[in-house]
């Protein structure tokens, strides 16, 4: 820090930054000091701010800020602020900070604890890491120099990286060598002995004319690829660039992937050299002379291709390198799996999403393996073939009744089948209406808990282990249904018509045994029920009597139905009687008067 005071000195000192190990990113700075000396309107203190920049971390400097208008500074009212940018070559390590007590006030008396806060605003941000504590420095007015204690900074752990880096390849063909050139720009140094190492995943040093390749346990190599490493390899264009040294390290091949992941290519700066910070850099690696190539195909911009640097002048950041060409067909002739997958570079298929045939969907033999093409929904197979004694109908796309659109992945059901799955047996229509429009589609698990369904039951009359169970399916506690059963597959497929009825259907006192709609579709209708005129007995008692079906029993005032009372036809479209000669009423129950005309001498 710089105190144009000569007898000022600085008692202790503070930096802190918030946030503390960000790395291009705006930051807080915090300056705490106090002074043995008053420092007035006249006195200037500097603060050396090496690796800081207020550019956008490109290795391109930013600019200056004098316009106190802007520079946001605590307390505003008492001290001028102005940033000082360094140059890209130095890697911004001549970046400082001048501040002044404003013309006028009083400035700062001596032994006083002086606080001043910069605002991230400011936009000055870390472009390397820094070391974690700071040297600050006094000059006198014809700055000469004097040491004082250094500043005691919070820990600030950031790094440096590189900018416009890319791997381009020439003749980029799989299982073959190809010229290979390299581009980077550093933001620090690089000094004689440093590295820059590209991290050359996919890569090898084979011969690939006629090798066999091995596919077996990962060792480093596999004799497939000359491992050399610390050895001055020339394999780059030195009569352009003699700047550094070249090495190879052959990395790990990998059955079926692009393998080599750990594959390095190591410059080290001759030396005597030096890189410097903000330059570009260009490295061409021969086709003959490295015999680099892929075993597999690559994609663009792959992102196990890295950079990274052993530099001083900042703990360099491993950082993935901005753009690789791809290498090989990959999946080129799937269409790059349409979107809609991930592409095996070294087998060249797709890995398609699951709604498009990926791993856990159900999809037919017929998808195309671009992943262009949707799964429909998957039911239990109506058709399948059973897989044990015990096993069958195992999930199939639309449930083996339908074929899949693929262009929208939705299900076109056979006739007579339904749901998005073409699970569901349909109920028959009559004039374009279900059921006729007299009654409801219902599955077989549903019909066989309703009381009023054909044919009458007790619904929960199936008993096992202290535990009702209705006739097909399903499982309750008291009335509400807990469990559904995982033998009875159909019981939530199939559904038949419950047709609607005038009249209450059912076994129980003045219920009659059959609805007043029937049929499957519910289109024929039952005429009026009678008692026969003509008999003693009560046709229409169906106490005792066993139903259709022979599962239930008729309470005490069930009802038979006595269609049209035994003494007419009935025609079931319009559900009316026909009564026969000498009866009539709407159920013929009721008997004609019968004229005898007298005569006779």
């Amino acid at each position: 820090m710089l105190v144009q005071n000569v007898d000022a000195v600085i008692q202790w000192s503070r930096l802190d930054m918030s946030p503390s190990n960000a790395l291009c990113k705006p930051t807080e700075i915090k300056l705490t000091f106090k002074t043995s000396t008053a420092i007035t309107d006249a006195d200037q203190i500097r603060l050396d701010m090496p690796g800081f920049t207020r550019g956008i971390c490109n290795n391109n400097a930013g600019s200056n800020l004098h316009d106190q208008t802007l520079a946001k500074r605590y307390p505003a009212a008492k001290w001028n602020v102005k940033w000082y940018e360094g140059t890209v070559a130095n890697s911004f390590h001549d970046s400082y900070i001048l501040m002044n007590p404003v013309q006028g006030t009083a400035g700062i008396s001596s032994d006083e604890v002086v606080t001043i806060i910069l605002d991230k605003a400011i936009e000055i941000k870390a472009n390397c890491g820094t070391v974690s504590t700071q040297t600050f420095t006094m000059y006198d007015e014809n700055l000469a120099t004097t040491t004082i204690p250094a500043a005691n900074r919070t820990q600030f752990a950031g790094g440096c990286y590189f900018t416009d880096t890319r791997i381009d390849v020439h003749q980029p063909l799989d299982k073959s060598w190809m010229m290979i050139t390299l581009q980077f720009r550093p933001a620090m140094n690089i000094v004689g002995g440093e590295n820059i190492t590209f991290n050359m995943a996919g890569f090898t040093n084979s011969n690939f004319t006629g090798k066999a390749y091995h596919y077996g346990t990962d060792v480093p190599g596999q004799g497939d690829g000359a491992h050399i490493t610390n050895v001055a390899w020339d394999f780059y264009d030195r009569d352009s660039d003699a700047r550094f040294h070249a090495y190879w390290t052959e990395g790990t091949y990998k059955k079926h992937l692009p393998g080599y992941v750990n594959s390095t290519l190591r410059f080290k700066v001759e030396t005597g050299q030096t890189l410097t910070a903000g330059t570009l850099y260009t490295a061409n690696v021969d086709r003959l002379s490295a015999k680099i190539g892929t075993v597999c195909s690559l994609p663009e911009d792959y992102d196990k291709i890295t950079i990274s640097s052993d530099a001083t002048a900042g703990a360099v950041v491993k950082s993935r390198v901005e753009h690789t060409d791809s290498v090989g067909n990959g999946c080129k002739q799937l269409g790059f799996c349409s979107g809609h997958g991930k592409c095996n570079f070294c087998t060249e298929s797709c890995t398609c999403d699951k709604e498009y045939g990926g791993d856990g969907a159900v999809v037919g033999m017929d998808i195309k393996k671009d992943c262009s093409e949707r799964v429909c929904p998957a039911g239990y197979s109506w058709g399948a073939l059973p897989s044990e004694g015990n096993l069958g109908h195992h999930l199939e796309e639309c449930s083996g009744a339908g074929i899949c659109e693929r262009s929208k992945g939705v299900c076109v059901c056979f006739e007579g089948f339904g749901g998005a799955k073409c699970d569901r047996r349909t109920c028959p229509e009559m004039n374009s209406e279900v059921c006729a429009g007299h009654g409801t589609c219902l599955s077989m698990r549903q019909l066989s808990m309703k009381p009023d369904a054909l044919p009458l039951s007790d619904p929960w009359g199936y008993n096992t282990t202290g535990v009702s169970y209705p006739i097909y399916g399903g499982g309750r506690e008291g009335n509400i249904i807990t469990a559904e059963s995982n033998v009875t597959w159909d019981e939530r497929f199939l559904h038949q018509c419950h047709c609607d009825s005038g009249w209450a259907v059912g076994l129980g006192s003045g219920e009659t045994q059959v609805p007043e709609y029937f049929g499957p579709a519910c289109n024929l209708r039952h005429c009026p029920s009678g008692d026969d005129p003509l008999t003693t007995a009560d046709e229409t008692n169906c106490n005792g009597v066993t139903a259709a079906g022979g599962k239930g029993v008729g309470q005490a005032g069930n009802l038979c139905h006595v269609e049209c009372s035994n003494r007419g036809l009935c025609d079931y479209e319009t559900g009316t009687c026909e009564c026969f000669n000498g009866f009539w009423g709407h159920a013929c129950n009721k008997i004609k008067d019968i004229n005898v005309e007298e005569g006779g001498e």
